[in-house]
């Protein structure tokens, strides 16, 4: 039992995104990249339409939008929830940035197929599961650390190469 966490590594895929939770799948950040925020402390509204980070006590006219929700990634022999944030939908997205997703958030159907095209697609993942209390109950968190595109023509490579050593 680590306090930092372990971390294992798998193949599986996306099965199901939580990604209807109010204002989207994303948090509003700080636009301001330099420290302390670096474009990732929460920014709130204020009445007047600007953005106020508390962090570095900034006003700003906009913010950035940064990804952050949860899925069921599966392989052959369970299922689990995971965690992804900014870094990482990047990775699924192919870069589209949570930014260019807010102007079509308006239509449902393009937002819900944004995230359906990235449904069972398959990925090696490395990830972070850790112990944490929430309502004073034990529960395992699960957060994506990086993940690659299964690259189907190595893998295969390995499998002949593993096999040609056990025919000699």
């Amino acid at each position: 039992q680590n306090e930092k966490g372990d971390y294992l590594c798998f193949k599986g895929m996306f099965t199901f995104f939580k990604k209807d939770k109010e204002g989207g799948a994303w948090y509003t950040a700080c636009p301001n990249k330099d420290e302390p925020c670096r474009n990732r402390c929460k920014v709130t509204q204020t009445t007047d339409g600007n953005w106020q980070c508390d962090r570095c006590q900034g006003v700003y006219p906009t913010c950035t939008r940064k990804w952050i929700f949860s899925g069921t990634v599966a392989d052959d022999t369970a299922s689990t929830w995971v965690s992804l944030f900014d870094e990482q939908a990047l990775t699924l997205f192919n870069g589209a940035k949570a930014d260019d997703v807010f102007e079509e958030f308006e239509n449902q159907d393009s937002y819900d197929g944004f995230f359906a095209k990235a449904c069972y697609s398959e990925w090696n993942f490395k990830c972070r599961v850790k112990n944490e209390m929430v309502n004073d109950e034990p529960r395992i968190k699960t957060s994506i650390v990086r993940m690659d595109p299964v690259d189907y023509a190595a893998e295969s490579r390995d499998i002949i190469a593993q096999l040609e050593k056990w025919q000699m």
